[in-house]
């Protein structure tokens, strides 16, 4: 196969990618820029998170159910729950990386395995056992990974709003929920896609292998 025909194979992938992948390094390119102009890391000293799971009147309430802000922090309720600490610990400021960081570092990881996948098609083409395996380990990549998203986003978040809201909940439920969200519909489907045309590939490579040995 020409590399012309391989390069035309892996659209529109390789400009999703490469467009995604510019736009994720541009944003690491701002916030460091802005880390040194400002030398604020992070968000450190003023967390606010939303109570996942729960929802009150549409309208404003006053600590419903129990729901009150521990000292240090306040609660803005409206629907759902907000709660903000204006002077965060490092603990705190950890929590709070945790919910967001693992998701980005997640979609980088992925992202640097579909450029390997293409660039395996471009070298060997799309039908080899090359392509096989790294089609199956994006696919694990991508069940796994999105699981353990959701669950240290899920935990850690929980351990953040104990730390500054006194409310009536069930981590565990939170944590389960949450993994099924992060699991369902998309990333267990895209997963099991990927992991069945490796199995095709695959067979697809020993069959023609078996017939060039007959010939």
């Amino acid at each position: 196969m020409m590399t012309t025909e391989r390069e035309k194979l892996t659209e529109p992938l390789e400009s999703v990618t490469v467009f995604l992948g510019t736009l994720m390094l541009l944003a690491l390119a701002s916030y460091a820029v802005f880390a040194a102009v400002t030398g604020q890391i992070g968000n450190f000293g003023s967390v606010c998170v939303t109570q996942p799971g729960v929802r009150y009147a549409d309208s404003g309430w006053s600590n419903p159910g129990g729901v009150a802000a521990r000292p240090g922090a306040s609660d803005s309720i409206v629907g759902t729950v907000q709660v903000c600490g204006s002077h965060s610990g490092i603990a705190q400021d950890v929590l709070y990386a945790l919910t967001v960081l693992p998701a980005v570092l997640f979609w980088g990881v992925v992202l640097l395995a579909l450029w390997r996948i293409i660039a395996i098609a471009r070298r060997a083409g799309p039908f080899t056992s090359a392509i096989a395996v790294a089609m199956r380990r994006l696919g694990w990549l991508i069940i796994a990974g999105s699981a353990a998203v959701a669950v240290v986003r899920a935990i850690a978040l929980n351990q953040l709003i104990n730390a500054m809201l006194v409310a009536p909940g069930n981590d565990v439920v939170n944590v389960v929920v949450a993994l099924a969200h992060g699991l369902f519909p998309v990333p267990a489907l895209t997963g099991a896609a990927l992991l069945t045309f490796a199995r095709i590939i695959r067979l697809g490579v020993t069959m023609d292998d078996d017939i060039k040995g007959t010939v």
